[in-house]
């Protein structure tokens, strides 16, 4: 179960002109955590009018051995805009684990990756993790070069393609059902998607357009949550899945595509 933590920043730099890698000592955190994860952040801004609102933020990697997690986000809040002026050696309260990790299965040899946004570090994070007979592709969509995760956060054998483009719906189909060549969902084992909802149902559409069968448990999508208690209590993230109501904060964030509405 979540519960609060003190921890403290063991290093904090810009990884692209947008993005930020927050390194933290939390050894309990490390131990425990899991691809898909994530944390909410105080962010003490006392200018912040949203300052008792805890920021989600999924976690990019774990060092066990050093007794470390990391964040990757991207400063453009007033709440992030205070977390990325922390220095090395601040302290900062979080709770986590949050969520579910990744359900991910032994038998997969081949891992197809594709998010935009905040989680693509969960994204980047289930590359990091995966058993070392699995092929996993990452495909990382942004409105710009300075959005996306750069590749030296990734381990050398993973295939990781970019797209910049300012029509995500576009882009996902473009990516995943390409005028030349075959699909990746054709040799795809799993997929794993980080999407907002409009360009998750357009992944949906072309799924159902190149797999003959689409089986329970062969797609994941994170289903956002805004922020909240993160323990369930307040329902502010409720939604509305073909398996009825369900909390993303404690029940998901990730949920079988086959589950979400309209899919």
């Amino acid at each position: 179960m979540a519960r609060q933590h003190t921890v403290e920043i063991a290093d904090h730099r810009q990884v692209t002109p947008r993005l930020r890698w927050l390194a933290l000592h939390a050894p309990d955190l490390a131990q425990d955590v899991r691809p898909g994860h994530s944390l909410l952040v105080w962010c003490n801004d006392p200018g912040d009018p949203y300052r008792l609102l805890r920021r989600p933020l999924f976690v990019a990697a774990a060092r066990h051995e050093l007794g470390q997690i990391a964040l990757l986000y991207a400063p453009d809040e007033p709440g992030l805009a205070w977390l990325a002026r922390r220095i090395p050696g601040d302290s900062l309260n979080v709770i986590g684990l949050c969520g579910r990790a990744l359900p991910f299965a032994d038998r997969q040899h081949n891992l197809l990756l594709i998010g935009a946004g905040a989680g693509l570090a969960a994204l980047i994070f289930a590359a990091c993790a995966a058993p070392p007979h699995t092929i996993v592709t990452l495909i990382a969509i942004a409105g710009d070069q300075e959005g996306l995760p750069p590749p030296f956060l990734l381990p050398s054998a993973v295939e990781y393609e970019t797209i910049v483009s300012a029509d995500l719906t576009t882009a996902v189909a473009g990516a995943l059902q390409p005028a030349t060549g075959p699909s990746p969902l054709a040799w795809a084992d799993a997929v794993v998607a980080a999407l907002p909802r409009a360009a998750l149902a357009t992944l949906v559409q072309v799924i159902r357009a190149v797999r003959l069968r689409h089986l329970p448990g062969f797609a994941h999508a994170l289903i956002g949550a805004p922020p909240g208690c993160g323990f369930g209590a307040c329902g502010v993230c409720a939604i509305q899945l073909s398996s009825g109501v369900r909390l993303p904060c404690v029940e998901g964030p990730w949920f079988d595509v086959r589950e979400v509405r309209g899919s």
